[in-house]
């Protein structure tokens, strides 16, 4: 039992230290001027039986500051190897919402550069979203989607997200699809099911799991925070 404990704190351990200080986006929606979101996000993956003191760690920080007019500064950091600052990718850009905010569908475009393991990027993406009610309850799609073009390889990588959330008195559940395109071409999909719990001002902390669409899956976690302010 002690060694279980050990072995859960110590992965506990790595989740904070290395995020703690990461993505859930607002989508087509502007943000409010003046307001700020934050969005930490990591899955720990244990793939072939591993031992649970070793985990693959995949992690992401999101950050979206509204200016008014429908323009939003984002920072988009994340990394498939948590343990390789060399697998970083680090883009900042500038989403436009077409849009009214009061509109039933909303509609953004971004626009942004950064770097992607070392080499320089640009970025440009889209963003679709719906507020609706579903179950007597405010409920929301979003699709989005960007491509980060490599500038020196002439390769492009294309990410795709779609999700369905409701909102509760005290939280959102989400079920999110992706697909993902890399630089080689390799195509990946999984499908995450989650849940965000409202603790108070601003906070809400995530909990989900990540299931692979293309192959076996290994057991995963999802853990995040999100903060408004």
């Amino acid at each position: 039992m002690l060694t279980i404990m050990n072995s859960f704190l110590r992965v506990a351990g790595i989740l904070v230290l290395v995020f703690a200080p990461a993505y859930a986006t607002a989508g087509a929606w502007p943000r409010e001027k003046g307001k700020t979101f934050l969005a930490v996000s990591a899955s720990a993956v244990w793939p072939d039986k591993r031992p649970i003191e070793l985990p693959d760690i995949y992690g992401s920080t999101y950050v979206e500051h509204g200016f008014g007019a429908g323009v939003t500064l984002g920072l988009d950091l994340g990394s498939p190897d948590a343990t390789r600052k060399d697998r970083l990718k680090t883009v900042v850009f500038m989403r436009y919402t077409l849009t009214p905010s009061s509109a039933k569908h909303q509609l953004s475009l971004d626009l942004g550069a950064g770097t992607y393991e070392g080499s320089n990027v640009v970025r440009l993406g889209a963003s679709y979203g719906k507020g609706f009610q579903s179950f007597n309850q405010n409920s929301w799609i979003t699709i989005d989607a960007y491509a980060l073009h490599h500038l020196s390889q002439h390769r492009t990588s294309i990410w795709v997200d779609a999700t369905y959330g409701i909102s509760f008195t005290r939280g959102k559940l989400m079920a999110q699809i992706s697909a993902f395109q890399k630089f080689d071409g390799t195509q990946t999909s999984k499908f995450t099911p989650s849940y965000a719990h409202d603790i108070g001002n601003g906070r809400h902390i995530e909990i989900g799991m990540n299931i692979d669409l293309q192959s076996a899956p290994d057991p995963t976690l999802k853990l995040g925070i999100w903060q408004e302010f």
